[in-house]
């Protein structure tokens, strides 16, 4: 597929929603919270016929990294400007959609050996005033200067927005060249915060994925070795990466995919291979079903996949901690407590984990991004400010 391209942010739109589909998505919800019977799924297989996709054949049929097209955005748009030594503008700001956990700008700094300048460690910006860090704007190496994540830099808290006040300061007045990739929750914050946006006053991100660009990435990732995929919705066998003439998706699923991921490639791909499924081995085919793959050389079904609710009772602090979570990219336990001025939220912080909102690397905590959707949702629906994407 084509790259996609860099867009001014104030530009974003993600996806519409098709209106039969957002209908349905309400009417499922009300008849949950009413504990009704809902009874518009009658699939043509049913969910006791299907297991989770092993990971060696979502590898063969949807393979990492959930950056792929956006690593070629990055080549395509960035490389002439990198290797030129004059050219303009002098710093640019790259606004990076949720849930990056691949890294996006430090994965394409890193390909074309550009100098990162690393995020000080949080402890520092708790304990110290950091400043260290900062120095070594114009004292490391020459050329480009990537800081690939600048919501690695702050924390919201007394006197946790001096570290990057200083190091945009610092940035305004060097001549060096810099990219910065700044996750979109924590520039909606520091742009206010902390004046970021008259530093950087034009900020860019990537061009949403809308459901045709996610059938030509899918599509692309499929193709192996192996026999030929086709991905079956298991209510109704419809081939979900069928296109017209045009290459527009013949079933509206892939356009609720987008329109519930917001255009963000990597929460998309992460919901498409938590839709995946395979027959299990016992399973018998209905008459209608046997007829539907009788061309397929491989069939692989496609589910809709549940959202998990908010801890229930707590959904206040649940919401806090999951908003000061994305603002930051991230945060450890003692972290969170520096920014929270409610206490407890260690109990809260497990219960976000067993119901599958958060998950727990070596002790930093960061939203699914299959969570990412609902988790949006609520808090735009409490009130909460948001990223653009």
């Amino acid at each position: 597929m084509d790259p996609i391209e860099l867009i001014p942010l104030a530009d974003y739109a993600p996806p519409a929603m098709p209106t039969e589909q957002a209908f349905r998505a309400l009417l499922k919800r009300v008849q949950r919270r009413f504990g009704a019977k809902d009874d518009h799924d009658h699939p043509l297989l049913p969910s006791g016929a299907l297991v989770r996709t092993p990971v060696p054949v979502l590898d063969d049929i949807a393979d990492p990294p959930d950056c792929g097209p956006i690593l070629r955005t990055l080549h395509c748009n960035l490389d002439n400007w990198a290797a030129g030594a004059m050219a303009s503008p002098r710093v640019q700001l790259i606004v990076v959609p949720a849930c990056d956990r691949s890294g996006s700008i430090e994965s394409w700094a890193r390909s074309q050996n550009h100098m990162l300048l690393p995020a000080p460690e949080r402890d520092d910006l708790i304990h110290s005033d950091g400043m260290a860090a900062t120095e070594s704007v114009d004292s490391i190496g020459e050329g480009l200067l990537v800081i690939p994540q600048l919501e690695r830099w702050f924390l919201r808290q007394r006197n946790g927005l001096t570290m990057v006040r200083t190091l945009l300061a610092r940035l305004a007045a060097s001549q060096r060249r810099c990219l910065i990739g700044c996750d979109a929750w924590a520039w909606a914050y520091l742009a206010k915060a902390a004046d970021a946006s008259l530093v950087l006053p034009r900020p860019r991100t990537f061009a949403p994925f809308d459901a045709a660009r996610l059938r030509a990435w899918f599509a692309e990732l499929a193709v192996d070795d192996g026999p030929a995929t086709t991905f079956r919705l298991a209510r109704n066998g419809e081939d979900v990466l069928a296109c017209d003439d045009e290459g527009e998706p013949c079933n509206n699923w892939l356009r609720l995919l987008a329109a519930r991921s917001g255009g963000i490639p990597w929460v998309a791909w992460h919901l498409w291979r938590a839709s995946l499924q395979v027959r299990t081995d016992d399973a018998a085919l209905s008459d209608k079903a046997a007829s539907t793959v009788t061309d397929d050389q491989r069939t692989v079904w496609v589910v809709d996949t549940d959202e998990f609710p908010l801890p229930s009772g707590h959904e206040e602090r649940a919401l806090l901690t999951l908003h000061a979570i994305l603002t930051h990219g991230g945060l450890s336990a003692s972290e969170l407590d520096a920014v929270l001025p409610a206490t407890g939220e260690a109990s809260v912080l497990q219960a976000l984990v067993d119901s599958r909102q958060l998950c727990c690397d070596r002790g930093n905590f960061s939203v699914r991004p299959t969570a990412y959707p609902a988790i949006r949702r609520a808090l735009e629906a409490a009130g909460f400010p948001l990223g653009v994407s």
